[in-house]
């Protein structure tokens, strides 16, 4: 049951209710045979906040049981003018701002989109806290190491 689209990294979704009566996100570019199996109107939902659905997301990801953290990140001068001019997430703040780098806080859920984006910018990015999303990290580019060795 269709209930709205979003937009992410120049994608579409339809968000909406799966038959197990769970909110999903589909790729509106994967969707195919399109077939009507009900005979019944459609009624959105009027409780559903849609705006504030995905408030703490990256993405289309939205899974409210992610706790929401804040997430300290540094980067160099030049990434950091990149992440100055383009946000991360709408939570972005900057506590620093120097000619050797910038420093922003973020509050959000941490989802394998928001890990994918942080490792775009590998080569200046450095995580400062949570420790566990340092961790991710770590993990990640030391299995990127082994399999490219």
């Amino acid at each position: 049951m269709p209930h709205f689209l979003k937009e992410s990294q120049q994608r579409w979704y339809v968000a909406g209710y799966d038959s197990d009566g769970c909110l999903k996100t589909f790729g509106l570019d994967r969707i195919s045979d399109v077939r009507v199996l009900y005979d019944e109107k459609f009624k959105r939902r009027d409780d559903l906040d849609i705006r504030g659905l995905f408030d703490y997301s990256f993405g289309i990801w939205n899974n409210p049981n992610d706790p929401v953290e804040e997430i300290i990140l540094k980067y160099d001068a030049l990434d950091g003018s990149f992440v100055k001019t383009l946000p991360l997430h709408s939570s972005q703040e900057i506590i620093s701002d120097t000619e050797k780098g910038l420093v922003i806080r973020l509050r959000l859920r941490i989802t394998n989109d928001f890990v994918m984006a942080l490792l775009a910018r590998s080569r200046s990015v450095e995580v400062v806290s949570p420790l566990h999303l340092r961790q991710r990290l770590r993990d990640v580019y030391a299995a990127a190491l082994e399999r490219n060795r």
